[in-house]
């Protein structure tokens, strides 16, 4: 048995970007995913039934995050190729599809994206618009690995790419992403608490002594809570009363 070849993987990747324009409320990204296989029929398949039986099995109803959609492609592929029966590969598709969903929403949704944006506005305000392309580029190659290596993992590991899902890379970058989050919005809460008016303004942020020591301190704290299992939102609630306490104070005196 043939394997599909670097090029064959790489149009497969390729194809991902595009899963979700054949969008409906009926099928979801069915359409899509059946059209990123789509080459592979004529490969596999030499009878125009068989083609067909492949097309109708793949434009069945199926969703997932679109950033991580390459891991049911590259299973897919591998079980398509390795002859494997019909119903196996309606079933792991049907398996997989929630996995995909829910990490790929907490990965995504949650985490990620949320800490880039809060980085985004640290760096805007710092650097202005570069600042802003800096995290638009970070995430856009980021969600470009992601795509990659969900097809490359589920080629490799097929049936088995859920021991790729339930630990390592992808849970570490949910946790950790959570962890900056938090971070990054305490170290802006103090900055913009703190800044004089007319600061904030894109370019122009003033990042003075007491200001960095307080956001230092955020970090330190709130990285001693991480080591400790502490929530991180947890934390910054901590933080944010106890700023808006010491603001308070300090203006009364």
């Amino acid at each position: 048995m043939r394997s599909l070849s670097g090029f064959q993987l790489l149009r497969l990747f390729l194809r991902s970007f595009l899963v979700q324009t054949g969008f409906t409320y009926e099928r979801l990204i069915g359409f899509g995913f059946a059209w990123i296989l789509l080459p592979l029929a004529g490969r596999l398949f030499r009878s125009e039934q068989e083609r067909n039986l492949f097309l109708k099995r793949h434009l069945a109803s199926f969703n997932a995050n679109p950033y991580l959609v390459g891991y049911a492609v590259g299973a897919a592929a591998r079980l398509e190729e390795a002859k494997a029966p019909p119903e196996q590969i309606v079933r792991f598709k049907e398996s997989v599809r929630g996995p995909l969903g829910a990490l790929g929403d907490n990965l995504i949704w949650q985490t990620l994206r949320p800490a880039l944006l809060l980085l985004g506005l640290a760096l805007t305000g710092a650097f202005g618009v570069y600042g802003l392309l800096a995290v638009w580029l970070a995430f856009n190659l980021y969600q470009t690995y992601l795509r990659g290596r969900g097809v490359l993992k589920g080629y490799v590991l097929g049936t088995a790419v859920f021991s790729d899902l339930a630990k390592g890379h992808l849970q570490q970058i949910t946790r950790w992403s959570s962890r900056a989050g938090a971070l990054l919005a305490g170290m802006l809460f103090v900055l913009l608490l703190s800044a004089p008016t007319g600061s904030s303004q894109l370019g122009q942020w003033a990042f003075q002594p007491a200001e960095s020591g307080l956001a230092l301190l955020f970090v330190v704290l709130s990285f001693a809570g991480f080591r400790r299992n502490v929530n991180p939102g947890s934390l910054l609630i901590i933080f944010i009363v106890f700023l808006l306490a010491l603001n308070l104070t300090v203006g009364t005196v």
